[in-house]
């Protein structure tokens, strides 16, 4: 009968140090993230997409408001080609932050900033011109984790579309005014187009090439890079 009575009461004492211990381990992971860093770079991230859904045109009044107080504007900050130059603005001043974040941590892990605070490193070098000396940073983040597979084929392919060669997971999109005056969409070169969904799917994209040119409603056309030289 002892023992009986002396089981529950060990059961109860183990379930309540394991419970200790995984909130102890728990407190730990949230005392590692750098809350300033976080804090700092959801800023940075809420700027440079946010002014992105302004410039995109497709906002209802409701989100437009949202965002405009997000980001301390007023309407007329926004008005006509304004917003353009306010991107650049923002994307420039990003871009300073940035490269200081990265001589003091490199590239910001999820364990020091947590999510979705890690992405905003990538996405400002992605829209800036110095993608070509931080890919290497962005390999590195990938391989650990840090960014998805996903990002890096978007930064790889961004990368050699600028330097006028041919993209490997067709992500790319480039602008052009038609014969009408329209600005218009369409593909850029891509390297290899029989083994782009491999890669594609390797990377992580759910969409072929072909769902995703329908999703953005841009004609499946291939051109060659021999046209833009």
């Amino acid at each position: 009968m002892k023992y009986q009575k002396t089981l529950p009461l060990i059961l109860i004492i183990i379930f309540t140090s394991c419970k200790q211990e995984k909130n102890l381990k728990i407190n730990s992971e949230t005392n590692r993230i750098d809350i300033e860093l976080k804090e700092k770079l959801e800023n940075i991230l809420v700027r440079d997409q946010g002014i992105r859904e302004i410039v995109s045109g497709n906002l209802t009044t409701k989100r437009e408001t949202e965002l405009l107080f997000e980001l301390k504007l007023k309407k007329t900050d926004i008005k006509g080609d304004k917003k353009f130059d306010l991107m650049r603005e923002i994307d420039s001043l990003n871009l300073i932050e940035v490269e200081n974040i990265i001589k003091k941590y490199g590239y910001p892990s999820k364990s020091l900033v947590g999510e979705p605070a890690n992405k905003a490193v990538f996405y400002v070098i992605q829209h800036s011109d110095k993608i070509d000396k931080y890919l290497p940073l962005i390999r590195t983040a990938a391989k650990k984790g840090d960014i998805t597979k996903t990002s890096l084929a978007l930064m790889e392919d961004r990368n050699l579309m600028r330097k006028g060669k041919e993209q490997i997971y067709g992500t790319q999109l480039k602008g052009k005014a038609n014969k009408k005056g329209e600005w218009i969409y369409f593909l850029w070169p891509i390297k290899d187009i029989d083994s782009v969904d491999i890669w594609r799917k390797e990377a992580g994209f759910k969409q072929s090439l072909k769902e995703y040119l329908k999703k953005m409603d841009v004609e499946f056309k291939l051109y060659d890079i021999s046209e833009f030289r």
